[in-house]
């Protein structure tokens, strides 16, 4: 995209100019080219005001107070650290997709206290710090745009420090301000407020370039005249910090006043709200990436879902739904070797031939920040946070492709716990992309033999695919697992999910209906459930809670889903479970064969409106089992009519609890077809045994 307004000669002038500086700056992208540009020429023109500043503070300073007041200055610096440490960010949409990001802190507290104090020669503590914490940041700016765009940002905050604040304090002495504060009386306090009000104008206008083009850039970008997003965001942004500088005077005047440690006492509320004020900003910013990842991942599940294997183009559904799922700066997903499925930015060159060697041997997720290297660069390379997944087959787990994505730095930092919550994300999209591929394949081998029956027969190929292929190995424990639907298609499911090193989810439902339409219930509702519970991983009823309002919001089905899940601690033994409706699983004991517990529901079925569900909690001990399945065993009908009955059921488990899970296992299934006889599957059987050792 090329600018086409009036200011087009002017844009190319500057191009020119900051080309000087910035050789790469001709041959980006026009998107990348603007911020480029506005990076470079706004640092040059600050400088002169930069130098203009430090000149003055020099010859104001007076350095005495250095040597009279070491400890005082000292806590000063130390709480300038503190604050700087406890730094907080907002994160606004300022188009549709598109977001700003803005970090603000206490710091210029700190620093008005210490002018009010002790004189404009403290905004040496400011500066010094800035500058350090540049330099010692330096390693983690990893490209050309990164190392412009912070010069820029340090260089205007030199000016805001260095010109701006002496011009505000400037003001405060001209018009009758003394140094330090005496006293809290109106006329003190008027006085205070106009240098603080006079530092926040100036820094308005000091920030007025960079406003004016990055609104020009976004104008141009969307071809819209509308700047009121980007205004707004700005003002907020600019003066949200601003709002706690007044309180600069109190403290002042405490420590005046009242002495040392009643101004410390202050501070330290004053610390409080700015660490609340960072733990809230985080949190509303994961929550929202994980809300935003949360809604595009289940679009694209129905996108795929609702597309034809034969016609489905796969590609284009991710452009769809792909931009502004992740928080990224880069992502690619491609097949093996070089099928490029989804690629953003469209002028990235990813050197696929050095990573897909890497990762055909590999068969987990990896995550790595900034400063790290890259397994296939076996060297030090720019890059942004990346977490890269594999794009596996169902039946032997083998990768066939590849998801890469580098996580673009807004305001937010990012460590191993952050690229973590990213992970499963990525993980479900990976997953998604190989049950679509996994469709397309069962679709291509039989389209020539069965045409009349092909939607049914595929959409029974599709839920198997959905459904786990291994079971995992999980340590002092037995696990084994049957799935016999009736049909091609089946309402029956089940689903394992690793949550973390010692925890597994373990799910069975039922959709109570038979067909077509309750097997796709099935997919969404399968789907619903995995990404819930990676979300809310302790919380069996809040992951059932959240799959039901989904549900009900999508779709207009008047079907129900029966649910057990239960959250399994394989260290302790400890089963967290909320039972939605379903037949309610038999835990026994080796050692006291009387009738076994039953985990009875903890609430409705899932799909109807205003459902709520508790959650239990039980302990599975030693050589204890067990058994979850669904109403095709205790229900299963003979020629004659008879139904095989709970009473059967939990009479072949004692017969056979000393047996191993898989043996116990058969021998259910052996007594419940031998009691059925010739007579033809009624409905479908699923069962997990989970036996501890």
């Amino acid at each position: 995209m090329e600018p086409q307004s009036q200011p087009l000669s002017i844009y190319i002038a500057l191009v020119k100019v900051a080309g000087k500086f910035r050789k790469d700056i001709p041959m980006l992208p026009f998107e990348r080219q603007a911020i480029a540009v506005g990076d470079v020429i706004l640092l040059i023109s600050a400088i002169p005001l930069l130098l203009i500043g430090l000149v003055w503070l020099a010859l104001s300073s007076n350095w005495q107070i250095f040597v009279l007041n070491p400890l005082p200055l000292l806590v000063l610096m130390i709480l300038i650290l503190v604050f700087d440490r406890f730094s907080f960010f907002m994160i606004t949409e300022i188009r549709q997709n598109r977001y700003g990001s803005s970090t603000g802190s206490l710091v210029e507290v700190v620093v008005w206290i210490g002018i009010f104090t002790f004189g404009i020669s403290v905004i040496w503590l400011l500066v010094f710090l800035k500058i350090i914490k540049y330099f010692l940041e330096q390693e983690n700016f990893t490209s050309p745009a990164a190392i412009w765009q912070q010069a820029r940002t340090l260089v205007y905050e030199l000016v805001e420090h260095l010109l701006i604040l002496q011009i505000a304090f400037s003001v405060y002495l001209q018009i009758g301000g003394a140094i330090p504060i005496s006293g809290l009386s109106l006329q003190i306090i008027i006085f205070s407020s106009i240098a603080l009000l006079t530092h926040f104008l100036l820094t308005l206008v000091l920030w007025l370039p960079f406003l004016g083009y990055n609104v020009w850039v976004q104008q141009t970008l969307t071809k819209s005249s509308n700047a009121q997003p980007i205004i707004q965001f700005f003002l907020v942004a600019m003066g949200l910090p601003y709002l706690a500088n007044p309180f600069s005077i109190l403290a002042s005047f405490l420590y005046q006043e009242y002495g040392f440690f009643i101004f410390l006492y202050f501070m330290i509320g004053i610390i409080i709200i700015a660490y609340l004020s960072r733990a809230l900003s985080w949190a509303a910013e994961s929550s929202r990436q994980q809300s935003r990842m949360l809604e595009r991942l289940e679009q694209l599940d129905r996108a795929i879902i609702l597309s034809s294997p034969e016609n489905r183009d796969l590609p284009n559904i991710m452009g769809e739904h792909l931009p502004n799922m992740f928080p990224s700066g880069r992502l690619l997903v491609w097949t093996f070797p070089d099928n490029i499925l989804y690629k953003y930015p469209e002028y990235w060159e990813p050197q696929l031939e050095e990573i897909w060697p890497w990762l055909l041997k590999e068969n987990h997720h990896y995550s790595y920040l900034a400063k790290e290297i890259l397994p296939w660069e076996n060297k030090k390379t720019i890059h942004d946070p990346a977490i890269i997944v594999p794009i596996q087959k169902l039946e032997n787990g083998h990768a066939f492709g590849g998801i890469y994505l580098e996580l673009h730095t807004l305001a937010q930092p990012w460590d191993k716990r952050a690229l973590q919550n990213i992970c499963p994300a990525v993980q479900t999209l990976a997953a998604q992309i190989t049950s679509a591929y996994n469709q397309k394949q069962i679709y291509e081998k039989t389209i020539d033999y069965y045409r009349i029956s092909e939607e049914i027969r595929l959409a029974g190929e599709i839920q198997a695919s959905l459904l786990p292929t291994t079971l995992p190995d999980l340590e002092g424990w037995q696990i084994s697992v049957a799935f016999h639907p009736a049909r091609e298609t089946s309402g029956d499911f089940f689903d394992i999910i690793p949550l973390d090193a010692h925890r597994v989810g373990l799910v069975i439902a039922d959709v109570l209906d038979k067909g077509i339409g309750p097997a796709l219930y099935m997919t969404l509702s399968r789907t619903l459930i995995r990404t819930y519970a990676t979300e809310f991983e302790a919380q069996p009823d809040l992951v059932f809670y959240a799959v039901n309002e989904r549900i009900l919001q999508d779709t207009s089905a008047n079907l129900f889903v029966s649910t057990f899940y239960g959250i399994l601690d394989t260290e302790n033994g400890e089963l967290t479970y909320a039972n939605a409706g379903h037949n309610p699983p038999y835990l026994m004991s080796k050692h006291q064969l009387s009738d076994p517990i039953a985990l009875e529901p903890t609430g409705i079925p899932i799909g109807i409106d205003e459902a709520t569900w508790e959650y239990k909690q039980i302990q599975i001990k030693d050589e204890d089992t067990l058994v979850l399945y669904t109403d095709g065993i205790p229900e299963a009908q003979n020629k004659e009519g008879k139904l095989f009955q709970a009473e059967s059921f939990i009479a072949v488990i004692k017969q056979n609890l000393s047996k191993s899970a898989e043996e116990l296992q058969k021998a259910i299934l052996n007594a419940v077809y031998e009691f059925v006889g010739d007579a033809p599957q009624s409905d479908d059987i699923t069962m997990i045994v989970l036996k501890r050792n």
